[in-house]
């Protein structure tokens, strides 16, 4: 009997803290994976995605009136719900706010995530209210060129295709609606990528596809080529350079895909 009583005692004891562990409730965020998500219940009115680079995280929680506040947060992976880092949340009392930041992960930069925050209401009750955060834009810029024209040698310099035929294939997903893509640099050569412009904004993804012949008027040694794409919570950049200066071929001088 001694041994009953001690297994009714202890399914007892393990319902009741199953149940205090469960006993939150979750606030979805339902806006997409934008910068500003509002909420019609629970502890949190509105959270806001602040940080400007991927590589640190940042965010701000604006609380639904006095008495409530946040204790913790994590990020989790939205593709398979791994956790990847915990924050420090800081209440900033006369702002009714709270505000968290983290170094992110290099290998989870472009990973869309969610983050939990533990908070409670004035009434104590507890709830984890979930942020969906985008990754940078994932960019990827597949481009060849070509000689279309002469090569002309230049005694005491470099020599010059004339012309240069561009096969360019551009996919954006910039994992975030009010996200903006840019040409940074061109040293004057506008190839409009962006379905024949240098900027396309605001949008969420898109195809850019260019087939063309370039004048090298400018009797330019390279093509030289940068582009940006930022999203919410980040940016990522690509840079194309091609030596023009090889009598027989055009090849890549350099290839960069760098997230900020």
């Amino acid at each position: 009997m001694k041994t009953l009583s001690l297994s009714f005692a202890a399914v007892a004891l393990f319902s009741a803290f199953g149940s205090q562990a469960t006993a939150y409730q979750n606030v979805f965020d339902t806006d997409g994976y934008e910068r500003l998500t509002n909420y019609t219940s629970g502890p949190v009115s509105s959270a806001l995605l602040t940080g400007e680079f991927a590589h640190n995280f940042e965010a701000q929680l604006t609380l639904r009136g006095e008495g409530a506040y946040c204790e913790s947060a994590n990020l989790y992976s939205a593709n398979d719900g791994r956790h990847i880092v915990n924050l420090g949340v800081k209440t900033i009392a006369d702002r009714n706010t709270v505000e968290m930041g983290v170094a992110i992960p290099e290998a989870t930069l472009t990973e869309k995530k969610v983050l939990h925050v533990s908070c409670y209401d004035a009434a104590g009750e507890w709830y984890k209210v979930l942020v969906n955060v985008p990754g940078a834009p994932i960019v990827d810029w597949q481009i060849e060129l070509t000689p279309a024209g002469d090569f002309v040698n230049q005694p005491y310099s470099y020599g010059y295709h004339t012309a240069y035929h561009i096969s360019s294939h551009l996919v954006v997903d910039n994992q975030n609606n009010d996200a903006r893509c840019s040409v940074l640099a061109d040293r004057g050569v506008s190839l409009g990528l962006f379905h024949g412009e240098d900027r396309k904004g605001p949008f969420h993804s898109d195809v850019f596809t260019l087939d063309t012949v370039v004048d090298n008027k400018a009797k330019n040694p390279v093509l030289y080529q940068i582009l940006e794409c930022e999203n919410a919570v980040g940016k990522t950049m690509a840079v194309k350079v091609f030596n023009l200066t090889d009598p027989n071929s055009i090849y890549t001088y350099e290839d960069q895909l760098i997230v900020k």
